[in-house]
């Protein structure tokens, strides 16, 4: 489905991420650009005409890490069939047909990531580079707090990016809950915060929610948290250990993440 190089020169590569209203294009050392999508066209030709003009697109990089904001399911490690990617995919979600079908593995979790995306991306990208690989925007993050020390109380982590907020949990190495939701109104994203809090059975002396990412409503969001749950935190690049993050504070998490731990 993708062309993968496990051997690439991490000095000879370049990660883009195509989120839902921009581009942005990252070197090995750091350098970053951020490009706002053009409305009425789709992301492949976003991405194709960055590439006649973007300096940052024009190098010498051979491998593309290409981190998509795509529709995301999640099923254990040890169900997983590459050959029933696609049949299980369109039962779960309609509207990707003519789509290409990608799969991740989140092998500290023991799921894998099965995800949709424009099949011109591919060709785009085929184009300009000898080889590539494909990553659902919530994979970088999924794995890497899934690295964090286990606790004696259980979090609730809800992810802003793109307009939406992905919620998950992890319990023993594995994804105890999964789902992502609209971020567009501040009491809808309350609901969804409260209500999975709720539905996993968390205690709101005990337990506690870790909010990640920005959102225009995310202050009054954590204020209203705390009336019903004692421990929200507000996470940062100094918790979160990203030192990409303090230069580019507004750098999505999972780009920052793919960056310091060189993800393929």
């Amino acid at each position: 489905m993708q062309k993968t190089d496990a051997s690439k020169n991490p000095k000879e590569s370049l990660t883009i991420r195509i989120g839902l209203d921009s581009l942005a294009i990252l070197t090995p050392e750091g350098n970053l650009d951020t490009l706002e999508m053009k409305s009425g066209i789709s992301a492949s030709a976003n991405l194709r005409e960055a590439f006649k003009t973007h300096p940052l697109l024009n190098g010498q990089a051979k491998h593309a890490t290409v981190l998509v904001d795509a529709t995301t399911m999640l099923i254990p490690e040890e169900e997983f069939n590459e050959e029933d990617c696609s049949l299980l995919f369109s039962h779960a979600f309609s509207g990707h047909e003519s789509d290409l079908k990608g799969h991740y593995a989140i092998s500290n979790l023991h799921a894998v990531a099965l995800f949709a995306f424009e099949k011109d991306l591919q060709t785009v990208i085929n184009d300009h580079f000898s080889t590539s690989s494909f990553i659902p925007v919530c994979a970088p993050l999924w794995q890497y707090l899934g690295q964090r020390p286990v606790l004696n109380r259980q979090r609730l982590y809800g992810y802003f990016h793109d307009g939406k907020l992905d919620l998950f949990c992890i319990a023993k190495n594995r994804f105890k809950f999964c789902n992502t939701f609209s971020a567009t109104h501040a009491h809808d994203t309350l609901y969804y915060l409260l209500n999975a809090f709720s539905q996993l059975g968390l205690k709101a002396d005990r337990d506690e929610i870790s909010l990640i990412g920005s959102t225009p409503h995310k202050l009054w969001i954590a204020n209203n948290l705390q009336t019903y749950v004692q421990r929200i935190i507000q996470e940062d690049a100094e918790s979160l250990g990203l030192s990409l993050l303090q230069q580019h504070p507004s750098l999505p998490a999972d780009l920052a993440i793919i960056h310091q731990n060189n993800l393929p």
